[in-house]
């Protein structure tokens, strides 16, 4: 079982203008992914919108595939990295990771996803990313989940998640036309819900966080893995 990572990058560097906490810089996530899947069984799809010559992710070159777009959207960046998945050589036992490029990931994630997809048949999304705003905001008060284990980690089920997760083949063939039309992340899970009766699974503790503040990954140290 091999995971296929397609990573979406634009000609960004240090921080943006969005709210992030005041460590954060893309190449350190780039850097922190790297060091996460060394050695392991993963490929790297690099989907680079726009010129990579005067981009830092040149320096890493050689550790990626690179595929490049001329999106200049988010939503439109993420239609064309499925199309480009749908091209690539994946295994009917793989696992299908898209990823936004301002995440950090903790050191042994492959494995405990691996553990995850070995105990359980017909998965259908993983976030890797413990959603901080499904613990304090009103409209999730109610929230009910259910509760996984794998052996090595905690997961629960949730309603929705951002445009990074981890699938296996035959729900990335099964779903591709709705995440090639349907704009919105949070309302194309709602969707695929409830019409296709899908399900979302998110690790407790998180295993990666997506870098806004306030919105990290509760209980983790993420700063310190940041500056590692």
């Amino acid at each position: 079982m091999k995971i296929h990572i397609f990573y979406r990058h634009y000609n960004i560097e240090g921080s943006d203008h969005k709210n992030r906490p005041y460590w954060f810089d893309f190449e350190k996530c780039f850097i922190n992914l790297l060091n996460t899947i060394k050695g392991k069984d993963v490929d790297l799809h690099l989907i680079m919108d726009g010129n990579i010559e005067n981009n830092f992710i040149k320096k890493y070159k050689d550790d990626f595939i690179l595929h490049t777009i001329e999106a200049k959207s988010d939503q439109i960046s993420f239609w064309k990295t499925w199309e480009i998945a749908k091209q690539t050589d994946i295994g009917e036992k793989d696992l299908i990771y898209f990823l936004e490029n301002d995440y950090l990931h903790i050191d042994n994630w492959v494995d405990k996803v691996l553990n995850l997809f070995s105990t359980y048949n017909n998965l259908n999304y993983v976030s890797l990313y413990d959603h901080n705003d499904k613990y304090f905001l009103p409209m999730y008060e109610d929230l009910v989940s259910k509760i996984f284990t794998s052996g090595t980690h905690h997961w629960r089920t949730t309603p929705s998640t951002c445009g990074s997760f981890i699938i296996p083949k035959y729900i990335f063939e099964e779903d591709y036309n709705e995440h090639t039309t349907i704009s919105g992340d949070h309302n194309k899970f709602l969707h695929l819900t409830s019409i296709k009766e899908r399900f979302t699974l998110t690790p407790i503790p998180g295993l990666s966080t997506h870098c806004m503040d306030g919105l990290l990954s509760p209980t983790i140290n993420w700063e310190k893995i940041n500056n590692i």
